[in-house]
């Protein structure tokens, strides 16, 4: 996979996405929301590193899902990990609905 200098996926490769498993044009979803890495708290947390590079790999459909469903902040401290985000109903109801989509 193609990478950017900032460690970040290149949109729009193609690949198998981590939640539905469609092959589907694929973005980076930042565990840790980016717009809360200026934040001394989540640098102290998690260091400049981890919060740069931790994140997964999910088609369009779950990657807006899962931005629809949940603010920044709740982003970065409740569902800070694919584990999390997966064990969390509004989740996986919306990647079951993923799944059935071209």
């Amino acid at each position: 996979m193609k990478r950017q200098d900032d460690g970040c996926m290149e949109s729009g490769t193609e690949g198998c996405c981590e939640f539905c498993g469609r092959e589907k044009p694929l973005t980076k979803h930042h565990l840790i929301p980016r717009a809360v890495h200026t934040k001394k708290r989540y640098i102290n947390l998690y260091g400049k590193e981890e919060m740069r590079t931790r994140g997964v790999r999910l088609c369009k459909l779950c990657h807006d899902g899962i931005h629809d469903l949940f603010e920044e902040k709740e982003l970065a401290d409740d569902y800070n990990t694919k584990q999390l985000l997966l064990e969390d109903k509004r989740v996986r109801k919306h990647t079951k609905w993923v799944r059935k989509q071209k």
